[in-house]
C-alpha cells in the first residue's frame, strides 16, 4: 500500500531536515553526528562530549517533521580518543 501524496517525507528529505536542525541548535557540535533515516526512524550516531548534548540532540530530533521514531546510538567522546 502506497503512503498518500503529503503525508510521505523521503528518508532523504528528513536526514536533510535532521541535519539542518542539528546544525541551528548552539552548544551542539552537530559535525560529529551522524543521521540516517529508515522509514522515519531516524538513527543517531557519533560522539558528543556530554549527556546534554545527546539529549539535547534527541530532542531536537524529535521535533523534526518527518520524523516517527529516534534512535540514539550517539556515545560519549572520552578524553582518550
Amino acid at each position: 500500500h502506497k503512503p498518500e501524496a503529503g503525508q510521505y517525507v523521503s528518508d532523504s528529505a528528513t536526514t536533510a531536515k535532521v541535519k539542518t536542525a542539528l546544525l541551528a541548535e548552539k552548544g551542539l557540535k552537530s559535525t560529529d553526528i551522524s543521521v540516517e533515516t529508515k522509514n522515519g526512524t531516524v538513527q543517531l550516531s557519533g560522539f558528543v562530549v556530554s549527556s546534554a548534548q545527546i539529549d539535547q540532540a534527541m530532542d531536537v530530533t524529535k521535533h523534526v517533521d518527518g520524523v516517527k521514531d529516534v534512535k540514539n546510538d550517539l556515545r560519549l567522546k572520552t578524553a582518550t580518543e
